[in-house]
C-alpha cells in the first residue's frame, strides 16, 4: 500500500499537480506513522517534502510552516549519518536543497505577518550559499519590513548590492540603492563592473537610465525627465512602455501634467493592461491641466476613464494596483468612504504603494478629517521625500487646522528641499501673499518672480503674479498678464478667473466672453457659474442668451456683493496648493487668512535672504 501511494505522490508532483498531491501525501504520511516498521528516515522525508512544497504552491503557509522544524530536523539527521539517498534526492530536484527550503519559509513567515522570523531564517544560511533570490528577500525584508530591527538600511543596502552583482540588469534593485541615497557614480560603478563580468552585450545605456534616477530621487525632477527623454529618442528602446513610464512618472512629479498624460495615454494604447499606467493616468487626469496650470477634464477624458475603469472592473482578482484604480474612481465620483475602503485594500496587499498612500490623505482631507490627513502624509513622507505633492498636501492639512507655524515649516522645508522649483516658490508665495501682513504681502512678488523665471509657463505663477498686479493697483497689467498666457493654455480655470477680474474691473461683456468661453470647456464648472451668477450688468438678457447658445445651464444673474479690486485669494490659494476639488477644504482655510482661537491672525516671517533673492 505505501510503495503505491508513494508512486503516485511522486507521479503527481513531477506532474505539477500540487492540490492532487496534497491529500495523497497526507494519506501516506498517516500509514507511515502507523506502522513504523515501514517507516524509514529517507521515505518519511521524501513525503514531507512533497507535501510541505505542494502546500507552499497552493498558499497554504500556515501548514507548510508547521513541518519545517521537522524537515530541518530530518535533513540534518541524514546529513550526519552521510546518507547517500540525501544527495541523490537533492540532485534530482534542487527545490529540496536546504537554502531553497529555507527561502520557502521565510516568504510563509512574511505572508503571516513576521517579518522578524523572516529575517532570522535566511540568516541561518550561510553567506557564500545566498542565492540572488535571497539576497533579493533579505533586502525587501530589511528595507520595508516592521518587526523588531527593522528597517535595517545597512542590511538592506549590502543585500541589494549582492543582488547587482550577480545581476547587474536587475533595475528594480537599482533604483532601491538610489532610492536608499546611494550615490549615482558609485551605482553605476557597481552595475558596470558587474556587467564587465557577467555580460558580453553593450549596455551602455544604463549608465544613462542609471542617472536619471539619481535625479529623479534627487528631487530633479525635470532634469530626469531630460535624462530620460535623451534615451528615449537617441536608443532602440524608443516606444518602450517602461521607458514611457518612467518618462511619464518624472514629468507628472514635476508638474507638468498634460505632458504627462500624453505619455500614459499613449502607453495605456498600446498596452491596455498596463495597471501601472492605467492608475498614474487616472492621477494626472484628475491634476492641473499644461504645464502647471489647473484644469477640469474634459467629457472625452471622463469617457476614457469610464472605460478604463470598466475594464479594470471585470478582471477577477485584485492586485494593489486594482485596487488603487477602483479607488481613484471613488475619488473622481465623490465617493470618498468608499475610496477609503479601497485605499485599505490596495495598502493591505502593497503597503508602500505611493500613489495609494497619497490619495488616502487626499480622501481624508475631502472627509474634512484634517489631522489624520496630516498623519497620513507624514507616514507617505518616509516613503517618498522627493515628492512634491506630500509636502503641499501637508501644508493643506496644517493650514485647514490653523496650525500656521507648523503651514510655514513646511514650505521653508519644501523650499531647501525643491531648490529650483516653480511650484515651491509659487506655494511659498502664495502663502505670503495671503498674509494680512501688507510688509509680508509684499513679499510675495520676489518669489513670483523667481518662478516665472524658471518656468515662464507655470500657471499658478502666473495667476499668482496676476493677482499681485491686481492688488497693487495695476489690473491693466494683471488682465495682459492672462490673457498672453491663456493664448497659450486654454484651460477653463484660466478663462473663469480672467472673467473675474474683468468683472470685478467693471468690464461686464469681456467677462461674459471668458465665462462663455470656460463653459465651453466645462458646463458644469460650479465657479464658472457663481461667477456669472455674481456678474452685474445693464441688460440681464445678455446673460441668458449668451448661456442659452452655449447650451448650459442657464443662471440667472444677482446682485453682486461689492465688485472691489480686491485680488481673488480663494483662488489663490487653490492656484498654490493646485487643488483638484475645492470642496476639500473651506474657503477661509484654503485663503490662508483664518485667526487663531485666540483671535491672533497668522504672520509669516523669518524668510531666508537667499531664497528671496
Amino acid at each position: 500500500m505505501e510503495n503505491t501511494l508513494f508512486a503516485n505522490v511522486k507521479k503527481l508532483y513531477d506532474h505539477k499537480l500540487y492540490e492532487c498531491v496534497i491529500p495523497v501525501a497526507k494519506l501516506l504520511r498517516t500509514v507511515l506513522q502507523n506502522d513504523r516498521n515501514i517507516a524509514t528516515l529517507e521515505l518519511e522525508y521524501q513525503v514531507q517534502l512533497y507535501l510541505n512544497i505542494s502546500l507552499y504552491k497552493e498558499r497554504q503557509v500556515r501548514a507548510a510552516l508547521r513541518s519545517f522544524d521537522d524537515m530541518i530536523h530530518q535533513r540534518r539527521l541524514m546529513v550526519r549519518h552521510k546518507n547517500a539517498c540525501l544527495l541523490a534526492i537533492e540532485s534530482v530536484y534542487p527545490e529540496f536543497k536546504e537554502v531553497e527550503l529555507r527561502r520557502r519559509a521565510a516568504e510563509c513567515y512574511r505572508e503571516i505577518g513576521n517579518p522578524g522570523m523572516a529575517i532570522a531564517t535566511l540568516l541561518e544560511v550561510p553567506v557564500k550559499s545566498r542565492t540572488p533570490r535571497i539576497n533579493l528577500l533579505l533586502a525587501r525584508l530589511n528595507h520595508h519590513g516592521s518587526g523588531p530591527g527593522c528597517p535595517n538600511k545597512a542590511e538592506a543596502l549590502h543585500a541589494y548590492k549582492e543582488v547587482v552583482r550577480e545581476c547587474p540588469m536587475a533595475l528594480p534593485m537599482i533604483q532601491a540603492l538610489l532610492e536608499l541615497k546611494v550615490d549615482g557614480n558609485e551605482v553605476n560603478s557597481l552595475v558596470m563592473h558587474a556587467a564587465t563580468v557577467h555580460e558580453n552585450g553593450n549596455i551602455d545605456w544604463l549608465s544613462t537610465w542609471i542617472k536619471a534616477l539619481a535625479q529623479m530621487f534627487d528631487c530633479q525632477h525635470l532634469d530626469a525627465a531630460r535624462t530620460f527623454q535623451r534615451l528615449h529618442d537617441s536608443t532602440p528602446l524608443y516606444g518602450n512602455e517602461i521607458l514611457m513610464v518612467a518618462l511619464g512618472r518624472c514629468l507628472y512629479y514635476h508638474g507638468h501634467y498634460s505632458q504627462a498624460e500624453q505619455l500614459f495615454a499613449t502607453t495605456v494604447y498600446g498596452h491596455p493592461d498596463n495597471l501601472e499606467a492605467i492608475g498614474l493616468l487616472a492621477v494626472v487626469r484628475g491634476q492641473d491641466g499644461g504645464p502647471g496650470g489647473h484644469g477640469c477634464q474634459g467629457g472625452q477624458s471622463r469617457q476614457d476613464m469610464d472605460r478604463l475603469y470598466a475594464q479594470v472592473t471585470r478582471e477577477r482578482r485584485y492586485s494593489a494596483d486594482h485596487w488603487f484604480i477602483h479607488a481613484h474612481a471613488m475619488y473622481d465620483a465623490e465617493k470618498f468612504e468608499q475610496g477609503l475602503n479601497f485605499v485599505k485594500q490596495c495598502l493591505e496587499s502593497e503597503p508602500r504603494h505611493q500613489e495609494a498612500l497619497i490619495l488616502r490623505g487626499r480622501l481624508l482631507i475631502a472627509t474634512e478629517q484634517h489631522k489624520p490627513a496630516a498623519e497620513a502624509f507624514r507616514l507617505v513622507q518616509a516613503v517618498a521625500p522627493y515628492r512634491f505633492e506630500i509636502y503641499r498636501e501637508l501644508y493643506r492639512s496644517y493650514l485647514a487646522q490653523k496650525r500656521f507655524k507648523e503651514a510655514q515649516a513646511i514650505c521653508n522645508w519644501t523650499l531647501r528641499t525643491f531648490q529650483n522649483s516653480s511650484r515651491a516658490l509659487t506655494m511659498f508665495g502664495s502663502t505670503l501673499f495671503a498674509s494680512p501682513d501688507p510688509k509680508v504681502k509684499q513679499t510675495a512678488r520676489k518669489f513670483a518672480e523667481k518662478s516665472l523665471k524658471i518656468d515662464p509657463n507655470y500657471t499658478p505663477a502666473v495667476t499668482l503674479m496676476a493677482d499681485i498686479c491686481q492688488f497693487e493697483g495695476a489690473p491693466k497689467a494683471s488682465i495682459k498678464l492672462l490673457e498672453d498666457h491663456v493664448s497659450l493654455f486654454p484651460q477653463a480655470n484660466l478663462f473663469t478667473h480672467l472673467g473675474d477680474m474683468l468683472r470685478s474691473e467693471k468690464e461686464p461683456i469681456r467677462a461674459l466672453e471668458y465665462y462663455y468661453k470656460a463653459l465651453g470647456k466645462d458646463p458644469k464648472c460650479e465657479r464658472t457659474l457663481r461667477g456669472i451668477s455674481l456678474l452685474q450688468v445693464s441688460n440681464s438678457f445678455i446673460v441668458s442668451s449668451i448661456l442659452d447658445e452655449s447650451g448650459a445651464t442657464k443662471v440667472e444673474s444677482a446682485q453682486s456683493t461689492g465688485g472691489s479690486a480686491t485680488p481673488n485669494l480663494e483662488w489663490m490659494g487653490a492656484d498654490c496648493a493646485e487643488i483638484s476639488r475645492e470642496t476639500s477644504s473651506s474657503p477661509a482655510a484654503r485663503s490662508g487668512q483664518d485667526v487663531d482661537d485666540d483671535g491672533d491672525v497668522p504672520v509669516w516671517h523669518d524668510v531666508d535672504t537667499d531664497m528671496i533673492n
